[in-house]
């Protein structure tokens, strides 16, 4: 009998580790085909970054004192007079000159420190500031500015508005927008001649006054400022025939001083006159007050302040002012 058990106890023994060794003969082949049936890592290499060249911080321009180093762009920038130039870029500068009442850029300007006078600057008042660029123009504020921070001088005087604007652009470091500020203001000047045209006003005459304290003074020029680009030179109105004898034989901006006794013989169709604090009173004055045009409600008062600059930025407030004056007078 026990001989017996001990037979069905190996039999048993011998069935259990038979199975035992299937199961794992099973898990050993799963755990190999998961192994094999798993899609293999795949492993890359980090692609290499294009390489971004840093723009230069300086670059060197020419200008009508040789080749100078500026900012590529400038962050401290201090102008003197050429104020609205700058401005038609979007740059607020830092530091300007002074201000006049009403000009076109007062309010853009209004927290922007102002240095005196354009032809004399606070040399103090414009190191305190920490300019990285300023630009003059004249040979005179340039020698007094030019050793404070890299100063260019521009032609701004002699040069025609294109030409100026192309070299703030080239100063400023925006050279790629230049065309559009320009064509800006171009499509605005033919858009105000054809308006002009449509009320019947373009071939009408005009004379640009100033003063009137015993005599009148008379613009004898397409460039003298009080709206002069703007009428004779942009918009092509024309004045009486003798006064435009003088305009198209200027070489410079110049205006005339006439008594009141022949004033009207240089006054056109229409007058603008150059408006300012404790100007002379006309209303008395029988003469002036016997000119057609003043006595037909054609005279037109233009602000001194927004009349006497001529960069890029006034000239467009002025084209708005001129033309919206001139198309009232018929509605």
């Amino acid at each position: 009998m026990f001989a017996g058990s001990g037979r069905n106890v190996f039999t048993i023994v011998l069935l259990c580790f038979i199975m035992l060794a299937a199961a794992c003969s099973s898990g050993s082949n799963g755990a190999e085909s998961a192994a094999t049936t798993a899609p293999p890592k795949e492993t890359s290499e980090p692609s290499a970054s294009p390489v971004v060249e840093s723009e230069p911080a300086t670059r060197v321009i020419s200008t009508a004192k040789g080749e100078i180093e500026v900012p590529s762009n400038p962050q401290r920038v201090v102008v003197l007079y050429m104020l609205g130039d700058v401005l038609a870029f979007d740059v607020t500068p830092v530091g300007v000159s002074a201000v006049y009442s009403g000009a076109a850029f007062e309010k853009a300007l209004a927290d922007v420190p102002q240095l005196g006078e354009w032809f004399k600057p606070s040399q103090e008042a414009v190191l305190a500031l920490n300019p990285d660029l300023i630009i003059v123009p004249s040979e005179e504020t340039y020698e007094l500015m030019k050793d404070i921070a890299p100063t260019v001088l521009l032609s701004y005087f002699d040069a025609p508005l294109e030409e100026r604007i192309r070299q703030v652009g080239d100063v400023l470091g925006k050279e790629h927008v230049v065309n559009e500020v320009l064509e800006q203001f171009y499509e605005k000047v033919e858009a105000s001649k054809q308006k002009l045209a449509d009320a019947g006003l373009l071939d009408k005459t005009v004379t640009i006054v100033e003063g009137g304290n015993g005599s009148m003074g008379v613009v004898a020029s397409k460039d003298y400022g009080r709206g002069s680009q703007i009428i004779y030179e942009y918009l092509g109105m024309k004045a009486p025939e003798k006064l435009q004898a003088e305009i198209d034989m200027a070489t410079e901006a110049t205006g005339m001083e006439l008594s009141f006794e022949v004033l009207s013989e240089y006054i056109g169709d229409y007058v603008f006159r150059s408006s300012y604090e404790g100007m002379a009173d006309l209303s008395g004055n029988t003469v002036w007050n016997s000119i057609p045009a003043v006595k037909e409600g054609r005279l037109i008062e233009i602000g001194f302040g927004l009349s006497y600059y001529n960069d890029i930025y006034s000239l467009d407030k002025q084209l708005d002012y001129i033309v919206d004056s001139l198309l009232a007078t018929v509605q």
